[in-house]
């Protein structure tokens, strides 16, 4: 008998990712205007070549992209809070610039699927 475990893993390996994942991209690009990968890499850059006070700055404007990417899911596309927030929170490494944050998101995003189908 296959361990809980194990039938995850292998229903995470079923999952088409990269299909379900492109909404969460897609809508991020619909409210910012602009591409994803334009947007990460303007990040990385300006976090890769910012000072400690900069960063910080940085890391503000981040919260408030994030906070405000959150409401206009909620009163746009009529998302619940919470659905809303996961979005919101999973670009959120992705305007840090950090390269494991689609991984992260991904996984998150398939987690909540399935509890859904539940």
């Amino acid at each position: 008998m296959q361990s809980k475990t194990d039938e995850f893993v292998a229903e995470l390996e079923a999952y088409d990712i990269e299909e379900r994942h492109l909404s969460n991209f897609e809508l991020y690009e619909e409210y910012s205007k602009g591409t994803i990968v334009d947007t990460i890499e303007k990040c990385k850059e300006s976090f890769r070549k910012a000072g400690f006070t900069i960063k910080k700055e940085l890391l503000t404007e981040v919260e408030s992209e994030v906070k405000n990417f959150r409401t206009w899911l909620e009163e746009n596309k009529n998302l619940d809070s919470t659905i809303a927030y996961y979005y919101a929170v999973s670009l959120k490494s992705l305007l840090l610039g950090l390269p494991m944050s689609v991984q992260l998101a991904q996984l998150f995003d398939i987690l909540l699927d399935k509890h859904a189908r539940k």
